[in-house]
């Protein structure tokens, strides 16, 4: 079901007038086909959205479309009114699967600050009852465009960035600029792994067998966190039927690698693709005998190497800065948030969300506090 608002701009010439469109079904189709990251395609939302309606029926979708006062498409956002205790909260597709949130942007969408203010006050009036909007993890701006909700007053630094390798050169010299003892130590992984027995490095094609794959990766990452004592969180069932439901694209759009030795599974890497742009998802590796050849690290340089052999240049590691990632020299890419109170309901959430952007200001003070909470110390920096 659809429905259609048209909400009219004062008669200024500077101010357009904006036509939004409200869908509260997820139909496959990206809509305008325009500038946005591989979390804003269909390839990515399909399945998503396909397993929040299977797992969590009280979430409901909800995609907005905006086009200027011609009908030229401007914005595409896929988002959720999800519940949060007794409240509403207005969020993007995400429940922690998406990296990288914004809409998808089309020849229409607002360039300017101004532009952006009035874009997002058509969108306000034309949504459903909420009681706060919560969106994080956007992209300031892609492609060379701006992200107009980057734009809106209030909005703030994210916790976590972006980590973007671009090649412009050939992978030797992408592997030659890497610190010596980084090359180094991969490449001695590489010589000592390929004397073991049965050792390869491939791609999974078959959608069953990397189903197989991912309920290994599930085993693995499980037992690595509970031995660092946190939680354990991609086995839910929205998550992992998501994630089930994403091979369907193996080959097109997620790309599963493989390290294999000794009849087993040594490490996995899965990632989404969309052009020439790789993004890393989900890396895991078998612990004890394997650590001495590094086998997460080594998977994702064979990856890389294997990738850009076949025409890609631009690999993001995704959020989190762990020292693994920090290896391979990518340059951080910002994100912010945008949070705001509908209702007097959503305001304790929003003030929630200010104070902890304040506090991640000053790091030592920050981890002083979650330590006084009981929350263990952030490990994005080991």
């Amino acid at each position: 079901m659809s429905l259609v608002v048209v909400n009219t701009a004062p008669s200024r010439a500077a101010t357009p007038a904006w036509r939004v469109r409200l869908s509260h079904e997820w139909r496959g189709e990206s809509w305008p086909p325009g500038d946005g990251t591989v979390f804003q395609r269909a390839p990515w939302l399909t399945p998503l959205y396909a397993a929040i309606a299977a797992r969590e029926p009280q979430v409901a979708p909800l995609v907005v479309r905006l086009e200027d006062g011609d009908g030229v498409p401007a914005l595409q956002l896929p988002l959720l009114l999800r519940p949060l205790g007794r409240r509403i909260a207005l969020e993007f597709a995400d429940l922690g699967m998406t990296d990288f949130n914004m809409p998808l942007l089309g020849p229409a969408a607002p360039a300017d600050a101004r532009a952006a203010r009035g874009a997002w006050a058509a969108l306000r009036r034309a949504l459903p009852p909420h009681d706060l909007v919560r969106f994080t993890k956007m992209p300031v701006t892609l492609a060379g465009r701006p992200n107009p909700l980057a734009l809106l007053p209030g909005v703030r630094p994210c916790a976590v960035n972006g980590n973007l390798v671009v090649m412009t050169g050939d992978w030797t010299a992408f592997h030659f600029g890497l610190e010596r003892t980084v090359r180094k130590e991969l490449e001695r992984s590489w010589r000592v792994f390929e004397k073991t027995p049965g050792a390869r490095l491939r791609t999974v094609t078959d959608s069953g067998e990397a189903r197989h794959v991912l309920t290994t990766m599930d085993t693995l990452q499980r037992a690595r966190m509970a031995g660092i004592g946190q939680p354990f969180t991609l086995d839910d069932p929205v998550t992992a039927d998501f994630y089930r439901r994403l091979m369907a694209g193996l080959g097109d759009h997620a790309i599963l690698t493989v390290l294999e030795a000794e009849d087993e599974l040594v490490s996995a890497l899965l990632g989404v693709r969309d052009g020439e742009t790789f993004v890393m998802i989900r890396l895991a590796h078998a612990a004890d005998a394997w650590r001495k050849v590094s086998p997460g690290r080594l998977l994702i340089h064979k990856t890389l190497e294997m990738l850009h052999g076949q025409g890609l240049r631009r690999f993001d590691f995704s959020v989190g800065n762990y020292a693994y990632k920090r290896r391979f020299g990518p340059t951080r890419t910002p994100l912010v948030d945008y949070c705001e109170a509908r209702t007097l309901s959503g305001l304790v959430p929003v003030l929630r969300a200010e104070a902890g952007a304040r506090l991640r200001r000053h790091p030592k003070t920050h981890a002083r506090v979650r330590r006084l909470l009981g929350k263990p110390p952030s490990r994005e920096e080991d």
